[in-house]
Order: C-alpha cells, then structure tokens, then sequence
C-alpha cells in the first residue's frame, strides 16, 4: 500500500463525513459521487456504513484483529486493484469497517502512521480508531489583556460587557465572550498599544476597531494599536494567530486600500483584505504563513513571495519553500479540532502538550514517525496518546505534567 493510496483512503472517508454532516461543496460531493458510481459495490459499502447500530456493536471487536492485515483489507475495498487485468475488491473485514463507521458518524477521532523504513520503502500503516472523549478540560477561552499603562486584565474572570476605556475606544468583552474594540467618536485621538497574551491551553478570538477578526491560539501573544492611526496597520505576533483581515481605505487617499501588516519571526506578513494563518512557535524551528483567502505578501530577508489561496510558504533558518497545502489542516484548531496531514511526530507532541499544557521527553530509540489523523482539542490527552499508542509506533507514559515518549513495542 503506497503513500497515495492511503491518501485516496484518508480522502473518500473524509468524504463520507463531510456528506454525514452536510458540509460537502459542490466540488467534494462530485468526488463522492464519482467514487460511488466507479463500482457496483460501493454504495453498498456508503449504506452500510449508515447502520450506526451494526458496526458499533462490530468496533467492540477490534482489539481482536490485526491492524496493519484489516487496513490493507479495507483500503483495498475502497481502491481498484488491477489483478491479471480484471478489477478485485476484497470484501470489507468489519473491523476497519467499524473504524471508519465511528468517524462517519462524527464520533470519533483517528491516527494512521507512515513508518519509513527508508527513501524507497512502501510505508506500514495502520489506522485506529476511538469515540471521542469530551475529556475534562476547562473552559479554553483564556487569555490576559495588558493595557497600555501597563495594568492587567484576566478576561476569563470577568463578565461580559464594558472592559476599559482608551481614549475614545471603548473595549468590551462581547456576548460571544470575544474581546472587542469599537470608536466610540467619529475620529480618535488614542495612540498606544495593547497586548493579548493566551496561556498554554487556552485560546482567545478579538475583534479589532477596524473590523478586523483574530483568533489567537495557546501560548501565542498579539501586540496591537488600540486605533490604527497611520496608513497601514501593523500588529505583532507570537505564536500562532488566524486573520481575517477587513478591508480599509486611507482617509482623504482616493480610495487608496490601507494594508494590513503583520511582524512575526524577522518577517512581515501583508494584506489588504485576506484571511490567512501565521504559525511562528520557537518550538516548532520555523515559521509557517497560509493563504485561506485573497493575496498575502511576505518580506524576509530582502525577499518577496506572493502567495495565493491554499498555499504555504515555510522559512526554516534562513530557507523559505512555498509548497500546496491542505487548508483545513492549518485552520482545524479555529474549529476545535487537531488535523494532522503526514506530520512529524515532534510536531505532533509539539502541538498536544501547548493544548494540554504539559511536557514532553524522549527516551533513546525513538523512530522518526509520521502521522496524519483527527482530533477533537476537547478529548482528553490520555485518548489522544492511546490513538497514537494503537499504530504500533510509539509508546507514552505520563507522569504529572511530563510525557515520556518510548519506542514503539517490536
């Protein structure tokens, strides 16, 4: 089973949920139906996995067959595989079947690993799956409000309604719990700047006075004018942030746009009317800039890319790529979800012990893992490790507030 076929799998599955829950576009249900209509037994296989009932009792079965064996089963259901010239499906083995009836019904979270054993080989894979857990964690919208002069607000303790005064700026905590800043005159005589500061675990969304919405994810800062004054619009980020960036035109210009910049890891991210993600953790050793929609331009080092809906541009140490990308991945976590696309086991743990608030170590013997699944944040860090432990690859121990990551049992 090759890295393509598994990537056909991931995607008719995704498929099926995203058809559960009537959120297909146009161009992803075509695909579901060109996938129903390539063989005769595959809207057998879409009917069945609507018996909620069936294969929920089959999933309690599952710790009785082998992973990697049910996985080549059920993916070659899914795919055509040429055989002397003729087309074969394998019949479903109700263990996988179960699997992905649990993701199809939204109820679930998912991991499959891509081990490689070197440049060429085919890479093992296993998928497992579980019910998502609503887990024990407390309300997430959490962050610190540092105003100008430098006093402090923690705006999870507070009510909403009216939170301070900057001039003729007016900031509130809105009905949404989103923390908001409106003119409370025609024109504004408020310079200074403010600073929202989310804690491991927590996250925060803000509304800006020129419109402008910002979603700011755990352990991640925003400094930012209480009114934008000047010709362009300059905030200053830590971490990770999402923008949807309002359109704004200079007063008095002609109708001139106002861009709207923002200064992370010694680069500058430009807009003028666009949504895009920024992720710049020092953890991570590299910062990453997705286009969701519009233009986005980036400045670093002397040098200008332009990038254009669904791509990325990474800058690692003094290299920068730009590459295709899968959106949704990038933005789940303003969704409340982990998608993880191929993704280096580092950068998983990575990304779970911020939301989780813990530590994480490696013991020696490690592999260099990949993985790509999905997550609710709200699950509980045991579940998440446990999906992670069932591939096969890796092992966890915790211990108070530390992760310890083993090699996977051979």
């Amino acid at each position: 089973m090759n890295e393509q076929q598994i990537d056909k799998v991931t995607q008719i599955a995704s498929l099926i949920v995203g058809n559960m829950q009537e959120r297909l576009t146009p161009a992803e249900q075509q695909q579901l139906d060109t996938w129903l209509q390539e063989d005769d037994e595959n809207p057998l296989l879409f009917q069945q996995l609507m018996d909620a009932e069936l294969l929920t009792h089959d999933l309690n079965e599952m710790n009785s067959y082998d992973h990697n064996q049910a996985f080549e089963k059920l993916t070659h259901q899914i795919l055509l595989n040429e055989v002397s010239g003729k087309r074969v499906y394998f019949r479903i083995w109700w263990y996988m079947v179960a699997a992905l009836l649990v993701l199809v019904a939204g109820g679930i979270a998912y991991f499959s690993l891509n081990k490689h054993k070197n440049k060429t080989a085919t890479p093992v894979s296993a998928v497992v799956a579980q019910k998502k857990a609503a887990g024990d964690l407390p309300d997430t919208k959490k962050a610190v409000l540092i105003l100008a002069d430098g006093s402090t607000i923690t705006l999870s303790e507070i009510s909403n309604g009216s939170i301070a005064r900057q001039g003729n700026v007016m900031i509130q905590k809105n009905q949404n719990g989103q923390l908001e800043y409106k003119l409370s005159a025609a024109t504004a005589n408020t310079t200074g700047y403010n600073t929202l500061r989310t804690p491991r675990g927590g996250e925060y969304q803000l509304i800006l006075d020129d419109g402008t919405k910002i979603w700011l994810n755990s352990a991640s800062t925003l400094q930012f004018p209480v009114h934008f004054n000047s010709d362009e619009r300059r905030v200053v980020l830590t971490g990770e942030g999402y923008f949807e960036v309002q359109s704004s035109v200079i007063p008095n210009s002609g109708g001139r746009k106002r861009s709207f910049i923002v200064s992370v890891d010694n680069m500058e991210v430009q807009a003028i009317g666009t949504s895009f993600n920024i992720s710049a953790y020092k953890e991570d050793n590299r910062s990453q800039t997705t286009v969701v929609e519009g233009l986005v331009q980036v400045n670093r080092n002397n040098k200008t890319n332009l990038l254009s809906p669904g791509k990325k541009l990474i800058a690692q140490d003094t290299a920068v790529t730009v590459e295709d990308v899968d959106v949704k991945q990038e933005i789940a976590w303003t969704h409340g979800e982990f998608v993880f696309r191929n993704t280096s086991l580092k950068m998983v743990m990575n990304e779970l012990t911020r939301w989780y608030d813990m530590d994480v170590t490696y013991d020696p013997g490690v592999p260099s893992l990949h993985f790509s699944g999905e997550v609710q944040r709200a699950s509980d860090i045991r579940s998440v490790l446990h999906m992670l432990e069932y591939t096969g690859g890796v092992t966890f121990t915790i211990n108070k507030r530390l992760i310890t990551v083993h090699p996977g049992k051979k």
